[in-house]
């Protein structure tokens, strides 16, 4: 059973991240660790967000980003504090919640397809009956497509495990030895399309990017 490392980036904590931080406690994967990046919050205020994460996952790592290096850089961090090639990074951010079976999910359809990423179907924070994404596709120009439409209701109609061009940055489990054979995530990339540019990569050695829809989640 591999070992997951949930990788959080959060700051200021959105409205909703007790509530992903309940679900993250609730998941039924028994090897998974955690470990929370907090980025431009005031020293003040780190003190309570150390103790809400403390209350639910009193072994998390909590450490403080000074600046805003950007999402990618800031996970490239975390990757680098964990050691070993064995492992999976389950890489997030601070407004989603996923199901209890979430990771379990992931982890085994990741083995079962041999996959180098995988995803969860992402659903309206809101309204869990609204889709948001099952994987993204790149049209010839590289813009970035998404699968399904504007507000479409969830009636299974996606719920086929699919290989798909890219994932979101929201929520996507990553092979820790392919995370690292291809330089992480692209440091030059301070905000926005590092989900892009990773996936990419993956595809180009030839790693399958997976969508698994047994796996919800709720992004804000």
């Amino acid at each position: 059973m591999p070992v997951v490392v949930s990788m959080v980036v959060f700051g200021p904590p959105s409205a909703v991240f007790q509530e992903s931080l309940r679900c993250l406690s609730a998941q039924d994967y028994p090897a998974i660790q955690h470990i929370f990046f907090l980025v431009g919050v005031d020293e003040p205020e780190q003190a309570s967000y150390e103790l809400l994460i403390a209350e639910l996952l009193p072994a998390a790592t909590v450490s403080t980003v000074v600046g805003n290096p950007g999402y990618g850089p800031t996970q490239n961090e975390a990757a680098r504090l964990v050691e070993g090639d064995t492992g999976l990074f389950l890489f997030m951010h601070d407004d989603v919640a996923m199901a209890p079976d979430a990771v379990s999910q992931m982890v085994m359809e990741m083995s079962r397809s041999n996959a180098g990423v995988v995803g969860p179907k992402l659903l309206n924070w809101n309204d869990a009956s609204i889709l948001q994404h099952v994987g993204m596709a790149v049209d010839r120009c590289g813009e970035v497509d998404s699968i399904v439409l504007p507000n479409e209701k969830d009636q299974e109609q996606h719920d086929a495990v699919a290989d798909v061009f890219c994932l979101p940055s929201a929520c996507m489990l990553v092979r820790a030895d392919l995370f690292r054979v291809i330089g992480g995530f692209n440091p030059a990339i301070s905000f926005g399309g590092e989900e892009l540019d990773l996936c990419w990569r993956v595809h180009l050695t030839g790693g399958r990017v997976v969508v698994v829809p047994s796996a919800t989640a709720r992004h804000d």
